[in-house]
């Protein structure tokens, strides 16, 4: 009886253990990613905001911005590899694996998304409350310039029209650019938890 009672301690404490590890391990998991999160989404604000002080936000620059912008989202996606490394280095004695780095990479993702998701909303409503309108004179500018048949046109043009109050909608712009990011970082996210995670079998 005492060795059963024993054994039924050890087990318990095993049980314990392992668990107050695993939420040790996700905690961990959750504080890199905030982290990185914030890091990657204030350089995603900083720089179309840095861009937009400097060059203006006139139609004369919106190519470059939307080159810009692309660039800076994707090199600030590619902070989710360091994330990664850096749960990886923080917990030596354990694999980190595919799954924990996808988690990871996609919380960074979406933090980022949604810092970058609410400056738009800001910039849209109060720093260039002109931006819709011109971006939308733009846009059918290049649509007429394309070189398409007369009646695509046309139809591109009736088709965005309808559905331009949509776009201007301050809760679908947020959406778009949050969904953008987030996107963009589940693509990154999938490439870098592969990679880490095969870094991570070959340490143990």
């Amino acid at each position: 009886m005492a060795f059963h009672n024993l054994a039924v301690t050890y087990h318990l404490r095993d049980y314990y253990n392992d668990k107050i590890n695993r939420i040790n391990l996700e905690a961990g998991m959750s504080q890199i990613a905030i982290k990185w999160g914030l890091i990657a989404g204030l350089v995603m604000v900083g720089v179309p905001l840095i861009t937009y002080l400097l060059i203006g936000g006139g139609p004369e620059t919106f190519a470059i911005g939307e080159i810009i912008g692309y660039a800076t989202i994707i090199l600030s996606l590619l902070l989710i590899f360091i994330a990664i490394n850096e749960f990886r280095r923080l917990q030596p004695d354990q694999k980190v694996g595919f799954g924990r780095g996808l988690a990871i990479g996609l919380l960074i993702s979406a933090i980022a998304g949604s810092l970058f998701g609410i400056y738009n909303w800001v910039y849209v409503e109060f720093l260039h409350p002109e931006f819709m309108d011109q971006y939308y004179d733009y846009y059918i500018e290049q649509v007429q310039q394309s070189g398409k048949p007369a009646a695509e046109i046309e139809q591109q043009i009736a088709s965005f029209e309808q559905q331009k109050a949509l776009f201007m909608n301050p809760v679908t712009q947020f959406l778009l650019m949050f969904l953008t990011v987030f996107v963009i970082g589940a693509v990154v996210s999938l490439f870098c938890a592969a990679v880490q995670s095969r870094m991570s079998a070959k340490d143990v």
